[in-house]
């Protein structure tokens, strides 16, 4: 094995700190020859095969390979570990590396080991153990931000805690976050009686994301009120795509805020004198939470990309509907809940010119279920429920979206687990052309919504080409979504109040073939006349709602 002297060791290091990665790839492949390299120098190597500018597959092959080697030369290496089942998440060979950081996990705590392996057990669907690694780095406040709020978003995936847990793991994360230099925000003054309204939009997602089609219209709708409406874009504008463009066509104005601090963007939101500020991110993915305890608005709003509280007391409202807060569990979400409509969000419609085709199982003469939501709501326990209802309807198959072969993987075992043939699941990849999304309803009998956090999206669209969902009651508002849809829409029969009488009412509905086929006929014509698309009340609406806010608050 090489030795390096000081002076190369220097070098490489020198070139490591200054993130010189393609020059530190040549350096140490110079120096040394595959076989010779220590664990250290592997590692090293296939860390700057992955961060150079312009990393081919070859690249993040060959630094696979070369952490395989590092952690084979050295199994308490716990860099080299790390880096091999991230990579190996990215390139779905990680299975390997998650069988060797559980060996390693056993040797005692290491916080970034268990970062890591929640980050595995969250993409196959074992959420719960995915919150527990992250649940205990985060007791010892040794997590950062972006696994702490990942925990928090995660906890509306499972059923192990309740609302009540929810909010006080918010609370805790939201204390341990707390800035530190409010004092030195600069000062903000506005007139009460001033006839215009500020508003602005906070998100990493004016781009093609799901909000878009719930935002984009309602957007439209609000430039017809008092208001002049801002974007507090978050995202890296190499992100930018054809919906952002539409976005920065309705906007007042655009303010591409992702390169400053969280403190920064607090004060340039000052400097604009927004009255409103909408969240629309919550926790999720891309979010800057901090923004906003920094309170950089008088008032700040949480809507439509995160369907449950945020625990931050700076926040003062949350949009909702009637369906998904019930009176009595105010105490559970620390905003002013508002509700200006019979539903939380209405969609834009679907603009194709996309006829509803007839009952799949006329032709096929089989039964389809199918679920098109994001893999990460289909838990084993959903999957261990949809599994006793293909064991009940002999003839039927299950269609699913699956995100990636890890994903497959993991509902295939759960499924061979009843003696559910692997022949009866069809998964489909993701379909980019929009169009072609939508007719994989053409080829589902009935859709089965996921639990405890059910389709949003998904459901609009299934709803919109004829296909009723099955869904289940939940105990929060992100869990009750799924019922508000089929409430507004009179389908109070496609609800479910537990596992068993979801799998109940599958059996019976997939016996009910002229049932479906009447309901399909007419389903789409049923939303257009319900809350569900009617953006422009829903958005009259929220006009009232704010002006009357404004009205009250105590400037």
């Amino acid at each position: 094995m090489i030795e390096l002297d000081n002076q190369q060791k220097i070098k490489i290091l020198n070139l490591f700190n200054s993130k010189r990665f393609s020059e530190l790839e040549m350096e140490i492949e110079l120096i040394s020859k595959t076989g010779e390299r220590s664990p250290f120098l592997s590692n090293l190597l296939g860390v700057a095969k992955i961060q150079k500018k312009t990393p081919t597959q070859l690249d993040f092959e060959s630094a696979m390979e070369l952490f395989r080697e590092a952690t084979k030369g050295d199994s308490l290496y716990e860099d080299a570990l790390c880096n091999y089942a991230l990579l190996g998440l990215k390139l779905n060979k990680h299975e390997e590396p998650f069988k060797l950081l559980k060996k390693f996990l056993k040797k005692g705590y290491k916080a970034k080991t268990y970062l890591v392996l929640a980050r595995i057990y969250y993409m196959i669907g074992e959420i719960n153990e995915a919150l527990e690694l992250l649940r205990f780095v985060i007791e010892k406040k040794e997590a950062s931000i972006v696994p702490a709020t990942h925990f928090l978003s995660a906890l509306n995936y499972t059923t192990k805690y309740n609302q009540s847990d929810y909010i006080e793991f918010c609370k805790k994360i939201n204390e341990q976050f707390k800035p530190n230099d409010i004092s030195k925000l600069k000062n903000f003054n506005f007139d009460k009686k001033t006839e215009v309204l500020e508003i602005g939009w906070l998100s990493p997602d004016f781009c093609n994301h799901a909000i878009a089609q719930y935002l984009l219209e309602t957007l439209a709708e609000l430039k017809k009120y008092n208001f002049k409406l801002h974007a507090f874009n978050l995202r890296n504008p190499k992100g930018f795509d054809e919906i952002t463009k539409k976005y920065k066509n309705i906007f007042h104005s655009w303010h591409d805020v992702s390169l400053l601090t969280d403190f920064e963007i607090a004060n340039f939101i000052r400097e604009k004198k927004i009255h409103f500020l909408f969240d629309l991110t919550g926790y999720f993915k891309g979010n800057r939470f901090r923004v906003l305890k920094y309170k950089p608005a008088p008032i700040q709003i949480l809507w439509l990309g995160y369907l449950n509280t945020t625990g931050i007391k700076e926040i003062d409202y949350i949009i909702s509907d009637q369906n998904l807060i019930h009176k009595g569990e105010e105490k559970f979400y620390s905003e002013k809940i508002i509700k200006p409509s019979k539903i939380w969000n209405a969609h834009s419609k679907i603009n194709y010119n996309l006829k509803v085709q007839e009952l799949p199982f006329n032709r096929n003469n089989f039964f389809t279920f199918g679920c098109l939501n994001n893999s990460s709501k289909i838990s084993k326990e959903v999957i261990n429920v949809w599994g006793k209802i293909l064991v009940s309807v002999k003839n039927s198959r299950l269609l699913l979206k699956a995100v990636n072969k890890d994903s497959e993987i993991a509902y295939k075992k759960i499924l061979e687990k009843l003696n559910i043939e692997s022949s009866r699941i069809i998964f489909l990849s993701a379909k980019p052309n929009k169009v072609d999304h939508y007719k994989t309803y053409n080829d589902i009998d009935l859709a089965l919504d996921t639990f405890p956090y059910p389709g949003v999206t998904t459901s609009f669209e299934a709803i919109w080409m004829g296909v009723p969902v099955l869904t289940m009651k939940g105990d929060n508002s992100v869990s009750r979504c799924g019922e508000s849809i089929n409430i507004n829409l009179d389908l109070k029969n496609f609800i479910a109040n537990n596992p068993e009488e979801y799998v109940d009412k599958a059996v019976l509905f997939s016996k009910n073939n002229a049932e479906l086929s009447k309901i399909r006929k007419s389903l789409r014509e049923k939303a257009l006349a319900s809350p569900l698309f009617d953006i422009k009340n829903f958005s009259k609406n929220l006009s009232n709602q704010i002006n009357k806010i404004w009205l009250n608050h105590p400037n």
